[in-house]
């Protein structure tokens, strides 16, 4: 219950008069009584001839109940979408308002298109911290990200601003170097090499095989395959059964079930039940025991199926992740990858970086080569059906990159003193001489 108060002037002093009213109930503030009539028009008003606009004061009568929502509600609507998708909204949001302070000029509530089109001016012609330019792509992300942050009908014009965004991809970027990075093919040509340099003798030499041959087989992203649980792997006699629950493309579409046939070259079958029979013997760690004997399983069905491990093969403590808990990070998996393949000689395919989605690249090259129509591979990757970006982004054939290091320059004398430099010392090679 709450009091409500009107202050009338009296010859003695000030006389409150008060009303009890209760809290559940009380109206929200209507228009004073004997005002002008104030109609409600908006760019999406139609009316037809004899017909009035709705007034402003016709309004429902809501109440504290109509607006107000339980604090765990609230906590689901501030968090609504993805981490990452809502930490870079954030971030990005939090930028341009940072700006905008510093420049003097209005984020919030609303702002208008010059401040949105000063911004990113600001952007392409300052560039990031680190001295590079910013990506095209990237700044057409923000461009979202800070135009969304407005109510519909209130947001800035966000076709001028992508305007000058792909002005500053042909005129600025381009001409500059820029070009999108992309990560090479961990083809099967490539994958068998990495697997056999990894010492499967040991608990964490298991654990990223198995992790290997999973996200190739998937065509995984590195959260999907750290995202797996225990329950979401079942072994089978000449195969692995994987579920996944949901994907970038398939957010709100129900999980699936697929096979994955084991082979000679890869040995799923072999490597995921190795992993799985270490899964059983760990348990969580506690302040003074690595793996104690009785404590809780790693091995539960909504447990994670990939952990993080010491270097002695034992669970490591996660009481500090509190982003992720006991699951491990892309970052990680990431890591992990490039650590593999250096090993093996192979950091770097055709100039291209191997990467944690080198095994989303190099599944689908396998498999364009082997001629499996896009729609197979679409199905495969979790791509749309429609999608092109299996063949348009995803093919890493070895004949698309000349690999070889012959240069018809070599054929070309040098020129003034550096010719008997190069006589003396060797360094000049003929077109026929073979090149080590």
């Amino acid at each position: 219950m709450t009091t409500t108060a009107t202050q009338a002037t009296d010859p003695d002093g000030i006389v409150y008069e008060a009303e009890i009213v209760d809290d559940d109930e009380r109206l929200l503030p209507a228009a004073p009584a004997g005002a002008p009539a104030r109609y409600r028009i908006t760019r999406h008003t139609i009316l037809t001839d004899g017909e009035l606009p709705p007034r402003a004061d016709e309004e429902p009568p809501f109440t504290n109940k109509d607006i107000y929502v339980p604090p765990s509600v609230k906590k689901r609507i501030t968090e609504r979408g993805a981490r990452n998708t809502r930490v870079n909204r954030d971030s990005t949001r939090t930028r341009f308002e940072q700006w905008c302070v510093k420049e003097r000029r209005i984020a919030q509530p609303t702002t208008t298109t010059a401040n949105v089109a000063a911004y990113f001016g600001h952007l392409m012609e300052t560039g990031k911290p680190d001295g590079s330019k910013y990506s095209p792509d990237s700044l057409l992300a923000y461009c979202s990200r800070i135009v969304s942050w407005y109510p519909k009908g209130e947001r800035p014009d966000a076709s001028l601003v992508r305007e000058m965004i792909e002005d500053y991809r042909l005129e600025e970027y381009i001409p500059a170097g820029g070009e999108k990075e992309q990560s090479a093919g961990l083809t099967l040509k490539y994958l068998v090499k990495v697997l056999a340099k990894i010492d499967e003798t040991t608990r964490i030499g298991r654990r990223d095989a198995a992790m290997l041959v999973l996200q190739y087989g998937m065509l995984y992203r590195s959260i999907e395959v750290t995202n797996l649980l225990v329950k979401q792997v079942r072994v089978d006699t000449d195969g692995v059964w994987v579920w996944t629950a949901k994907s970038k493309t398939r957010r709100n579409g129900k999980g699936r079930w697929r096979f994955i046939r084991d082979r000679a070259d890869l040995r799923i079958v072999a490597r995921v039940r190795a992993w799985l029979a270490d899964l059983r013997e760990l348990r969580e760690p506690t302040e003074h025991d690595q793996n104690p004997t009785d404590g809780e399983p790693a091995y539960l069905p909504t447990k994670p199926l990939f952990r993080a491990l010491t270097t002695k093969g034992n669970l490591k403590r996660r009481k500090n992740a509190t982003v992720r808990g006991l699951f491990l990070t892309g970052r990680a998996v990431n890591e992990m990858v490039q650590a593999r393949a250096a090993a093996a000689g192979v950091a770097l395919i055709n100039g291209l970086k191997v990467t944690s989605h080198s095994l989303r690249a190099g599944p689908n090259t396998d498999m364009a080569e082997a001629l499996v129509p896009l729609s197979e591979r679409n199905t495969a990757g979790d791509w749309h059906a429609d999608s092109t970006l299996a063949d348009d982004i995803y093919n890493r054939p070895d004949g698309t990159i000349d690999t070889s290091r012959d240069d018809p320059l070599d054929a070309v004398p040098l020129w003034g003193d550096f010719e008997g430099q190069a006589a003396a010392t060797g360094t000049q090679k003929s077109r026929s001489e073979p090149i080590s």
